[in-house]
């Protein structure tokens, strides 16, 4: 069997529509999963449901659209009671979906959006890993990937309550891993860098504005939904079955390697005269 058959996983995904969520939903199926497609918008869900159908399915569906508004917490009570009722079971949970609905100078943030923000991204996430745990419980375990930011383990200010919301969903991917381990589920954090979706694409469809962009990431480039995707079908398929607790960063190095302007020239100069202990 392969490292990453998904053969008879039912997989949730929140956030499916668009962007890394539309490649992940994309890449499970691709792997044998069923798959929930989840976000705000039921036609948007069912559309995308359809097209994986057509793709992916055989005599029977392997994907269904099921609505949900992370701001709810009704909502998602629901999406995890009828996503457990469709396919009798939920093997992964994909914590994709977010909210920004602010950027800009920290100190204007208003504090509604500070609260919403926080509540949306992080506690709702928390309660929505609640909420399938009795589902994998009863399947004999299962795989949560919460998907974070690598804004969170940089000092963003533009952004600092997303930044700050982000970090805590790794913080809690490693706190729910412990509680969970003995049900025999992980719990993981993806944390991305610049993406190419929807909610970024100020700064790639303008080639002068991509340019400064890429210009401080190693690899040279933006990252596309597959690069989410691939970390994501790791974790969650045996390949990926003895880590739980980590995050993950998919950033094309910047968050780990040195600026692209400073080459061994100028980072040998830096270090003369540097003693290290």
């Amino acid at each position: 069997m392969s490292l990453f058959d998904l053969a008879g996983k039912i997989a949730v995904v929140t956030g499916a529509t668009k962007g890394i969520g539309r490649g992940v939903v994309e890449r499970l199926s691709e792997h044998g999963a069923r798959v929930v497609v989840s976000s705000r918008d039921q036609a948007g869900c069912d559309a995308v449901a359809a097209e994986l159908n057509e793709r992916y399915g055989g005599a029977e569906a392997i994907a269904c659209g099921i609505a949900c508004d992370i701001d709810s917490l009704e909502q998602i009570d629901n999406l995890a009671a009828a996503s457990a009722e469709r396919w009798d079971g939920i093997d992964i949970l994909v914590g994709n979906a977010a909210i920004l609905p602010y950027m800009g100078k920290s100190a204007d943030t208003p504090p509604e959006l500070f609260d919403r923000i926080l509540t949306s991204n992080q506690h709702h996430n928390f309660r929505l890993c609640q909420a399938v745990r009795n589902s994998m419980v009863q399947r004999g375990g299962g795989r949560i990937v919460l998907i974070g930011s690598t804004s969170g383990h940089m000092a963003s200010p533009t952004v600092l309550a997303y930044a700050v919301a982000k970090a805590g969903l790794a913080h809690m991917a490693r706190c729910l891993a412990d509680e969970f381990v003995a049900d025999g589920i992980t719990v993981n954090c993806v944390a991305p860098g610049l993406i190419r979706s929807f909610s970024s694409r100020p700064l790639w469809e303008d080639e002068t504005v991509l340019s400064a962009v890429t210009a401080g990431i190693p690899m040279g480039r933006i990252g596309e939904p597959d690069d989410i995707a691939g970390a994501v079908i790791y974790l969650v398929s045996a390949a990926g079955g003895f880590v739980s607790g980590v995050t993950i960063p998919v950033d094309g190095g910047r968050s780990a390697l040195s600026p692209p302007n400073l080459g061994p020239s100028a980072t040998d100069k830096t270090m003369e005269g540097s003693t290290f202990n």
